[in-house]
């Protein structure tokens, strides 16, 4: 397992020493500890740990260098991609945002046991503006919803000339052509489409755009009225 990380992690020149593995071998710990008291994951066998999470959640840097960059993940869950992204890139500052509240006991003893200091939380659901507008060089998410959704959610909240990174799975493709319908409603680009695979063969696809412009004011609107639209 830890073999097939830090190859991974070498490949795209990022941290593989001990100090890296040790952190990514407690993370594993930790959600084996907490998922009993807190529904984190399903995913509780440490080799799928470290395929469908860890190394999931490295993938996208081949598609975008989050050194330095101030991130937000929306909809992080037990911290996906958002803490392996900052065990990654220390330079970096992640918010890691969730509109279900007792997981941030999780998330933040995890920030705590794993001595992160550039991570910072946010409780609540994205679209209520329980952070900044414009305030963030990239926003990401894993499985937070369809691809037209989460580029409303996300977009209002990215910099101009800043990212929005999907992880999806198999199905991404099709997502992409019915979110291209939207991408001038929102100040947005494709910019890349990235196919990978896990080590275990299960396709990966990291969507990436570009905000060119401003989101209007008018979005995020209520969540009631996105599901109402993309049904």
């Amino acid at each position: 397992m830890e073999k097939e990380l830090r190859s991974v992690l070498l490949g795209l020149g990022l941290s593989s020493d001990e100090e890296t593995l040790a952190k990514f071998s407690l993370y594993a710990s930790l959600l084996k500890e907490w998922n009993p008291k807190i529904n984190l994951t399903s995913i509780l066998e440490d080799e799928e740990i470290y395929q469908k999470h860890f190394i999931d959640c490295i993938l996208p840097a081949k598609t975008f260098d989050f050194a330095g960059k101030s991130i937000l993940d929306i909809g992080s869950g037990g911290g996906f991609p958002g803490l392996v992204l900052a065990i990654l890139y220390p330079t970096s500052q992640i918010t890691l945002l969730d509109a279900t509240a007792k997981k941030f006991i999780f998330l933040k003893e995890a920030v705590a046991r794993l001595g992160l200091n550039n991570v910072s939380f946010a409780i609540g659901r994205i679209e209520d503006g329980i952070v900044r507008k414009e305030g963030f060089d990239v926003a990401i998410s894993r499985g937070f919803a369809s691809l037209p959704i989460f580029l409303e959610v996300a977009a209002p909240f990215v910099k101009i000339g800043g990212a929005i990174l999907a992880m999806k799975g198999a199905r991404g493709e099709e997502e992409i052509q019915i979110a291209s319908h939207y991408e001038s409603r929102y100040g947005v680009r494709l910019k890349t489409m990235s196919e990978e695979a896990l080590p275990s063969g299960d396709k990966r696809i990291n969507v990436l755009y570009q905000k060119n412009n401003k989101t209007p004011q008018k979005y995020p609107r209520s969540w009631g009225l996105i599901k109402k639209e993309f049904k």
